[in-house]
């Protein structure tokens, strides 16, 4: 834990993850002062944007947040681009999702240059092959995504994918991602060796987030019997509230080869997260990704009040972890 927060210089050894249209200014300025490290969802943003959404960042807040990109030989242009403009504006960590498994030769490329520029290395993984490449090209913080976890979906489940992280990782800190927003999910992921977590479903509905009402109010009614799965044919399938959104494009799966899906899939779901996200249509073209733990989102707090009770909660479980009568 505490070497998780001194790599990340903050309060709490938590990572409130990216997500599209979701992760902006307001959010990331917010977790930062509160405590944490918020990453800006910015992804494959045109400059204008990105430069917007780190200046807007920085006004309210002098601590340090991320920014993401995705690693992947289709994306190298991409990722020049955004480690110029992390560069030229001093941003401490960049967070490096992939969805494709990592290329130790790529990997090691963009690890080493964003080092030599003084940039920490977040990155994700989903297999502890993943995370062996990950930590012998020194990435700083490992994230072991489960296949709970919103956004787009994994192979193995939290609770089987950590310990195999932990054991494939000799010298970065591991961090727990996929099913956890509570301090319940907290204390389980350090037992299991996490050094601490990552958060995206629970921070959907907080009071400072730039995330329409209506959205925001399908998390909170929402429960895990209300997801589905969308997009597998695509090879990055996600979790979904269901609604007449994923309903077309379920049909459009079952009635059609997984070539032809992919792509119509992939047309009608296009710019999908941002519609419900900002638009507010959470019903016929917006899709709402939470993860599998939305059941346990219920109430709209503020983003320091969603840190220190996941945290809270979660040391008080780990001090009382040797009576385990005072759990029950």
């Amino acid at each position: 834990m505490e070497k998780l927060k001194a790599v990340l210089g903050t309060k709490y050894p938590i990572i409130v993850g990216p997500m599209a249209w979701i992760s902006t200014a307001p959010l990331v300025a917010a977790v930062a002062n509160a405590g944490a490290l918020g990453v800006l969802g910015v992804g494959f943003a045109p400059n204008n944007v990105v430069l917007d959404q780190i200046q807007h960042t920085k006004l309210p807040t002098d601590k340090p947040f991320a920014i993401n990109v995705t690693i992947s030989r289709q994306a190298e242009s991409n990722l020049e681009r955004v480690t110029e403009i992390a560069i030229n504006n001093k941003i401490q960590f960049i967070y490096a999702d992939n969805f494709e498994g990592l290329d130790k030769n790529l990997t090691q490329k963009w690890f080493s240059k964003w080092h030599r520029n003084g940039i920490k290395v977040i990155t994700k993984v989903s297999t502890a092959e993943e995370a062996a490449i990950a930590d012998q090209c020194d990435a700083d913080v490992i994230i072991a995504k489960g296949w709970e976890g919103g956004g787009h979906m994994t192979k193995v489940g939290t609770m089987a994918l950590l310990p195999t992280v932990v054991d494939a990782t000799k010298k970065a800190v591991v961090v727990a991602s996929g099913g956890i927003a509570d301090g319940r999910g907290y204390a389980a992921a350090r037992m299991l060796g996490a050094s601490g977590i990552e958060m995206g479903t629970a921070f959907l509905p907080v009071l400072e987030g730039d995330f329409h009402s209506n959205a925001k109010k399908a998390v909170l009614s929402a429960t895990t019997e209300n997801l589905v799965m969308t997009g597998y044919s695509t090879g990055a399938p996600c979790w979904q509230i269901q609604n007449n959104l994923s309903e077309r494009l379920n049909t459009i799966e079952r009635e059609n080869s997984p070539v032809q899906a992919a792509s119509k899939v992939a047309n009608l779901a296009s710019g999908s997260i941002r519609v419900a996200a900002q638009e507010g249509d959470t019903q016929n073209k917006g899709a709402v990704m939470p993860g599998q733990v939305v059941t346990l989102v219920t109430k709209e707090k503020s983003v320091a009040q969603t840190l220190e009770d996941v945290y809270n909660q979660g040391i008080k479980i780990l001090k009382s972890a040797a009576n385990l009568d005072e759990l029950q």
